[in-house]
């Protein structure tokens, strides 16, 4: 089943996180997203600093729909976003992380947020 498919589960504090063998074979699913200091991490960088606004308030509602489960967020010179995906409870990557991260991929592609360039 895709992860965009899968329900995202509330996160349970002190539930054990995934392994990295586990990340790795999810990976391919979060295309754009890429696993670095035990974060799923993607950057984004928009025209403006609305947009970029915009941007983040989808990813809240996103987090607030699925889970009530939200990654860091960092605003950086008005129009670069930096997403990254983390369960602090768990002290790792859950599987809702990259259920998430797969979520958000299909609203940049179904929305059109994507006029922004996305950075590695």
């Amino acid at each position: 089943m895709p992860l965009t498919s899968e329900v995202a589960q509330p996160i349970v504090p002190g539930a054990a996180p995934l392994t990295r063998r586990e990340i790795m074979d999810l990976l391919p699913e979060v295309p754009g997203w890429d696993f670095k200091n035990g974060r799923l991490n993607r950057q984004f960088t928009f025209e403006s600093v609305s947009e970029a606004i915009a941007f983040i308030n989808e990813i809240i509602a996103l987090g607030s729909e699925s889970a009530e489960h939200y990654p860091d967020i960092c605003l950086s010179n008005y129009r670069h976003v930096e997403v990254s995906w983390y369960t602090h409870a768990s002290g790792g990557l859950t599987r809702t992380d990259l259920i998430l991260a797969a979520r958000l991929n299909n609203l940049i592609q179904k929305n059109g947020i994507m006029k922004a360039s996305q950075t590695a």
